[in-house]
């Protein structure tokens, strides 16, 4: 395997982190040289990493110029066999596309360079030349924790590209509703006409008027409009982890032909269980063979490049970004200890209703560490108490705090949830991938005076408010499970049509799917959708800088809301908030103020 060749070609104090507006070559260009466009990671006031990836490897050069000077690297790519397309995805076939025009070459090569010696809070600009195409950029540094006055993150969970996501729209469960009845569900109506329905838990349900890919695109366009400082992506990238062409298309619409939002903004990624999902290639594999899952996760590690944490074998699992006034946290929470799985409990001992005995041990009853050792992976990382992560997690809070910065945590399984994997293992009504678990962590992070914990999982937008010595400063976590793929509701009662909710998370605050209800007018008898209900979008969490070092963050529920005519077709959407707007001041030292 070759090394990857850099030669500084000039110097320069120059920067790059966040804020970047990128202009990608023409469509065929970067067909043809670029397999991925530029995009941005490890964002830092002194330094940022830039890769690509190209089908020929061939060196790329990267110049950065700006105040001082310029710097050029020559850097050769890194061929990635971990990225090879298998048999079954040449020969797969999806309806409504031709088959195999989703498939880029057969060759993968990695270009990555971190530039380091920047200046914060500086304004510059890059290019990457690969053949005949040049990409060109220009960002801004961070700022330092002294010399800031605004910032935005995005944060977003559940995006699970594929292929198939171009022509498939996904059921839209009925949540509360306002005003008059929905459209039809019945086969042959005017909506299933036009979008279509399907059959969800015995009852008829709509299809929502967007694909998933055109969701998923409007919604990174709102990203994109709103000019954030970084994106949290809080796992579920892809379809499915060792399926490759799940990882083209979430280039093809965040670093490609689809749209360039990470070319412009660098991206904060974590592990979701999607990530270690071999879809059509094995799943999570057989208790005998677990290769799928570790050539899944080998995908994830081929691209992302986070801060070290301090333990080689688990690089990329769990970092820590400092940017200006805010530490970020990323963990991993796919795999505790000892591990677990829903027929350890006989049905006679198994929870029912709203009833807790504890949050449990583990995350997933897909595959336990020895079986994913034998297969040869070697970076599950632990997140229970006494794991190097857990220490990592008590160290860097601690830092954090005695530096006065206020934190914010990202991983995937959400610890408090009212939709489908808000269960324990232990219950009956359990998914066997609950992330009540990562409640282990809860202590820690009011202790510390974590701001807000960020997750997906359950594919809903929803919030919980813990507090645990009842003094009224606790944490808020959310679940921003909606920026592509799936738009669920509360777990119900029971799977019987018009079951009530559950109602197992008792800190929920607030949700899309029962807290919004879907307003529909009736308009000469045809059903107009006019607010409300459930729909994809993010989180924007913006932070302002008040009198005396104080600092306030604004967390505001964004969705994409599909505009239709008469005829039910989408004209247009656009940017709306839903009505829970969190607000957390905080004081010098960088905790919540109750």
């Amino acid at each position: 395997m070759r090394s990857p060749r850099k030669v500084l070609v000039a110097t320069v104090a120059a920067a790059l982190v966040l804020s970047v507006v990128a202009a990608p070559p023409a469509a065929g260009a970067a067909r043809d040289e670029f397999r991925v466009l530029p995009y941005l990671q490890s964002p830092s006031a002194s330094g940022i990493r830039v890769t690509w990836f190209t089908e020929d490897g061939e060196p790329g050069r990267l110049t950065v110029l700006g105040p001082g000077g310029h710097r050029t690297y020559e850097v050769d790519g890194e061929p990635q066999a971990a990225l090879a397309y298998t048999d079954a995805e040449r020969a797969q076939e999806i309806p409504g596309l031709d088959q195999g025009s989703w498939l880029l070459g057969e060759s993968s090569y990695k270009h990555t360079e971190l530039v380091t010696g920047l200046r914060p809070g500086k304004q510059y600009s890059y290019t990457v030349r690969q053949g005949d195409a040049t990409v060109t950029g220009r960002f801004r540094t961070a700022p330092t924790a002294d010399d800031w006055r605004h910032l935005r993150l995005i944060a977003m969970s559940d995006l699970e590209t594929e292929p198939l996501g171009r022509v498939q729209k996904r059921e839209w469960a009925p949540g509360a509703l306002a005003g008059a009845a929905r459209p039809s569900a019945e086969p042959g109506s005017a909506w299933d006409r036009v979008h279509g329905t399907t059959t969800l838990s015995g009852a008829r349900v709509l299809r929502y008027p967007l694909t998933e890919d055109e969701g998923l695109r409007r919604n990174l366009a709102v990203v994109e409009q709103r000019a954030p400082d970084a994106v949290l992506f809080t796992g579920d990238l892809v379809q499915g982890g060792g399926y490759q062409p799940g990882w083209d298309e979430f280039f093809r619409n965040t670093a490609g032909e689809g749209g360039d939002l990470l070319s412009q903004v660098p991206v904060l990624p974590a592990f979701g269980n999607w990530e270690s999902f071999s879809a059509l290639n094995g799943g999570y594999g057989t208790p005998a063979d677990r290769t799928p899952v570790v050539r899944s996760r080998a995908k994830f590690h081929a691209y992302f490049d986070g801060p070290g944490n301090g333990t080689p074998a688990h690089q990329d699992n769990y970092y820590r970004i400092d940017y200006g006034p805010l530490t970020i946290l990323t963990l991993d929470s796919n795999n505790g200890e000892p591990d677990d799985r829903a027929a350890n409990y006989p049905a006679e001992e198994k929870l029912s209703g709203r009833e807790y005995t504890g949050p449990g041990a583990d995350t997933q009853e897909n595959f336990t560490r020895e079986e994913y050792e034998k297969a040869g992976g070697t970076d599950l990382s632990d997140y229970r108490p006494g794991s190097g992560q857990w220490h990592w997690v008590e160290r860097q809070l601690a830092d954090a705090r005695a530096k006065g910065q206020a934190v914010i945590v990202q991983f995937h399984h959400v610890p408090y949830s009212s939709g489908e994997h808000g269960l324990p293992m232990n219950h009956a009504l359990t998914s066997g991938q609950g992330g009540t678990p990562m409640r282990v962590y809860h202590s820690l992070f009011e202790r510390y005076g974590v701001a807000a914990v960020i997750s997906g999982h359950s594919e809903m937008f929803e919030r919980s408010f813990v507090d645990e010595n009842g003094d009224g400063t606790g944490v808020h976590y959310y679940d921003v499970g909606v920026s592509g793929d799936g738009l669920r509701g509360v777990r119900k009662e029971s799977a019987s049509p018009g079951s009530p909710p559950l109602r197992y998370n008792p800190y929920s605050q607030w949700t899309a799917d029962q807290s919004e209800p879907e307003q529909w007018q009736d308009t000469d008898g045809v059903p107009r959708l006019t607010g409300g209900g459930k729909h994809y979008g993010h989180l924007e969490i913006d932070v302002d800088r008040g009198r005396g070092d104080r600092a306030r963050i604004t967390l505001t529920p964004v969705h994409v809301f599909p505009v239709l005519d008469r005829n039910l077709a989408v004209t247009r959407t656009e940017r709306r908030t839903y009505h829970d707007q969190t607000v957390i001041d905080l004081d010098r030292t960088g905790r919540p103020i109750g």
